[in-house]
């Protein structure tokens, strides 16, 4: 725990703001996945998601979203809060990041099975056509699901 706060305090205050808004955005993630069904979290996701208005970045955010900065900052706030199936609040809490900071976002969601084993499922975020967040193990091996827009009609259009 000290190394930990150690660590946090070397941090430059941008890298503090960043890592302390992922893990709050990913507690809130995992408590909203337990307690509700998909649906109404995917509807708060999208709400919650909306760009930023063009008025600017509030005070002490800064005038530039940095990608790399908002994934390393999930990565490392969901290495120290997730303990079991990380993918999916980390996929989320990138999507929303990126979508409040104006950049293109996916969710994708796919599943896989090995022989006559049981189904795994895991999330991950494309941007540009590039996976930004959840490539970490061969996502070739999933079966993408159809995006959420195809899967829930009218999700998007009620939340925009």
């Amino acid at each position: 725990m000290r190394k930990t706060l150690k660590r946090y305090r070397d941090r430059t205050p941008e890298e503090r703001r960043a890592v302390t808004r992922a893990g709050l955005l990913i507690a809130a993630l995992q408590m909203a996945l337990a307690v509700l069904p998909f649906r109404r979290v995917m509807g708060g996701v999208y709400r919650v998601a909306r760009p930023r208005s063009p008025r600017g970045p509030g005070p002490g955010e800064p005038s530039q979203f940095d990608r790399d900065l908002a994934v390393w900052a999930v990565e490392a706030s969901g290495r120290r809060m997730l303990s079991r199936n990380p993918c999916l609040p980390k996929a989320l809490a990138v999507l929303i990041l990126f979508r409040r900071g104006g950049e293109p976002a996916e969710l994708r969601l796919g599943v896989a099975r090995e022989n006559d084993g049981p189904v795994q499922a895991h999330a991950w975020v494309e941007s540009g056509g590039q996976v930004v967040i959840g490539g970490d193990v061969p996502i070739e091996t999933y079966t993408r699901l159809p995006g959420l827009d195809q899967k829930f009609p009218g999700l998007r259009k009620k939340f925009r």
